[in-house]
């Protein structure tokens, strides 16, 4: 029937080399052979243009990239992939995605943790299409339009409150209005967020030795009573109206209503591979992490909270955060 044509005329433009996606293959030899010979024997969108080795240290990732940028691959097949432990499997993926190349696996025992599997069939070989969630074309315009509509209806009707915590903060400390910081964004980009300033001006310099009285775990730092904060800066703390200036992130599109709190660059540094998949989404004003309880929640329950966000994303649970933001700003929770 017309299938049967369309898959035989399919295979005939795969067969003239037109058509085909550029791939590297990474495993060991005996496994990359069996891809290969399933390549050459049945073509399909894929065509091979390199190899590498697996080594029981992982995947050269140096080595990796100097390939993909002299072949123009834009696909990886990893076969062998339970050879990786969990921390070579995700630096793979997040190196990966910086550079937008997909990356498919041979399944066998490979852990997909902190990856968005999909199952695909190509020449006939099964493969796993792994890699961190994604919005498609559709929910990335929904996404962005119910941004550009809230941030911008905010700061219109909250201007009045903006324009007066503005004014409370020049007359009751010297230094600036706003506090300008450079966070890492979505695909580890970095962007400068906006606050209302709540400390004092020489806060990060000081920052260094308050280290040990550090009361959050992991990557992040919190103080309830931190000494740096100005009496100002607690009264609009406490109603979380510091947060607001990064609606004028959100209209710039660097920032969301709603998505994982973006973090300063000293706290990147220190998250590991896992933690770093919460930058496969635009960054928030709110989320999971903010309506569950905030600073009063360990660093891994918020990573564990993103991640469950990315996955389960749709408009209607960023309308849900949004509603119960406003109800946990009421209560103050986990708020200072």
């Amino acid at each position: 029937g017309l299938r049967s044509l369309y898959e035989r005329i399919i295979e005939r433009i795969y067969r003239r080399g037109l058509g085909r996606v550029p791939t590297i293959l990474v495993g060991e030899p005996a496994s990359r052979t069996r891809v290969r010979d399933v390549m050459e024997t049945k073509p399909g969108s894929y065509a091979c243009v390199g190899e590498m080795d697996l080594s029981d240290e992982g995947v050269d990732l140096a080595a990796l990239r100097t390939m993909l940028d002299r072949t123009g691959a834009r696909n990886v097949i990893l076969s062998g992939a339970e050879k990786l432990g969990d921390a070579a499997f995700l630096n793979l993926l997040r190196s990966m995605r910086l550079r937008k190349v997909r990356v498919e696996v041979v399944p066998g025992a490979v852990t997909l943790m902190g990856s968005a599997p999909v199952l695909s069939e190509n020449m006939g070989l099964p493969l796993l299409e792994v890699g961190y969630p994604r919005l498609d074309n559709t929910q990335r315009a929904l996404k962005r339009l119910l941004d550009v509509a809230g941030s911008a209806l905010g700061l219109i009707v909250l201007s009045p409150l903006l324009l007066g915590v503005a004014a409370l903060i020049k007359l009751t400390s010297k230094g600036p209005v706003f506090f300008k910081q450079k966070r890492v964004g979505a695909d580890e980009k970095v962007f400068l967020c906006y606050k209302f300033r709540s400390m004092y001006t020489d806060a990060e310099a000081r920052q260094a030795e308050l280290e040990a009285k550090n009361e959050a775990d992991g990557a992040i730092f919190k103080m309830q009573n931190d000494p740096r904060v100005t009496p100002t800066g607690r009264f609009i703390r406490r109603w979380s109206i510091d947060e607001l200036p990064q609606l004028i992130n959100v209209l710039k599109g660097e920032m969301s209503l709603v998505g994982p709190r973006p973090l300063p660059i000293r706290d990147f540094e220190k998250m590991t591979a896992r933690h770093k998949m919460r930058l496969a989404a635009i960054p928030g004003c709110s989320g999971y992490w903010q309506i569950s309880g905030r600073s009063n929640l360990s660093f891994e329950d918020m990573i564990r909270l993103d991640l469950y966000y990315i996955e389960n994303w749709s408009l209607g649970l960023d309308i849900k955060i949004i509603l119960k933001t406003v109800h946990a700003v009421v209560r103050h929770e986990g708020a200072y």
